[in-house]
């Protein structure tokens, strides 16, 4: 799916506070991309370095897909968001998610629900940076990606379900 920011790029007025469990989880990274809950949707937070975020401000193509591995051991989600800031490259983040974590798939599943993704950016001290919004033109497909991941699931043991193996092996084939 592809989709494109809106006009709107702005430094937060009022920044957005990541509560503490999140940061903690979030400091010693130095990129991250991950679906939170918020009172308006799901939202994508990103932290990336203060230098990248700055690339990224202003109109430039995003696009976000949806994609579904099947592994023996578990259904993984991969949502890889590209930001195409600069001629030659572009900032790519990977999020998956595990459909049997009922927090994350809540979180994903709200996407199929919404007109627009918000995408917020913390820099290397978790200072809430920028905010972008994107069209979120896939909500069929994250429907359908997220009813087969539960199919799959369905099919797949408990004593034989290990999401983090099947995220790592999707992880060790695939690219950024």
């Amino acid at each position: 799916m592809s989709e494109r920011p809106s006009h709107r790029d702005s430094n937060p007025d009022q920044p957005v506070a990541l509560p503490p469990e999140l940061a903690e989880f979030l400091k010693n990274q130095q990129y991250a991309a991950l679906l939170q809950a918020t009172d308006h949707g799901t939202v994508l937070l990103i932290k990336a370095p203060g230098p990248e975020i700055e690339s990224v401000r202003g109109r430039v193509p995003i696009e976000v897909r949806h994609e579904l591995y099947r592994h023996p051991a578990a259904p993984v989600v991969r949502m890889l968001t590209r930001i195409y800031d600069q001629l030659h490259s572009s900032l790519g983040l990977e999020t998956f998610v595990n459909v049997d974590d009922e927090q994350q798939r809540s979180d994903y599943g709200e996407l199929a629900r919404q007109d627009e993704l918000s995408l917020l950016f913390y820099d290397e001290e978790l200072s809430h940076r920028l905010a972008k919004r994107v069209r979120n033109t896939a909500r069929r497909e994250i429907l359908e990606v997220l009813i087969t991941a539960l199919q799959l699931r369905a099919q797949i043991p408990n004593d034989r379900f290990d999401f983090e193996r099947a995220k790592a092996d999707v992880m060790a084939r695939t690219e950024l």
